[in-house]
């Protein structure tokens, strides 16, 4: 009888230490899914905040260049409308010019 026993202990041993070991696999296989999931998550993650970062840089630079292309045309419409209003001062500096140069001829037309 003692045998039996001896053979029972034995057997709810190892089916305890079977039990054991199956739950320290699971636990062991639940916790290496859960770090690849949060390595895969933390990967998305950073690629999609490098992929917004990058638009982001995009977007900026294409703002840049708006507002230099936008800076150009006003500094170049300036520089036009100073011309425009310099050669229309010239114009009145002309003919006021000629029109005295034509006023003091026809004065000295007359005194001859």
């Amino acid at each position: 009888m003692e045998k039996e026993q001896q053979q029972r202990i034995d057997a709810a041993a190892e089916q305890f230490a079977d039990a054991v070991k199956t739950s320290y696999q699971a636990v062991a296989k639940r916790g290496k899914e859960a770090q690849e999931l949060n390595a895969e998550l933390t990967e998305q993650f950073f690629n999609k905040v490098n992929e917004r970062l990058r638009t982001q840089a995009e977007e900026n630079r294409q703002l840049t260049q708006e507002l230099a292309d936008q800076s150009k045309r006003q500094q170049e419409a300036g520089q036009q409308i100073a011309q425009e209003s310099v050669n229309a001062y010239m114009d009145f500096m002309n003919s006021m010019f000629s029109y005295s140069q034509g006023a003091a001829q026809g004065g000295a037309k007359k005194t001859r």
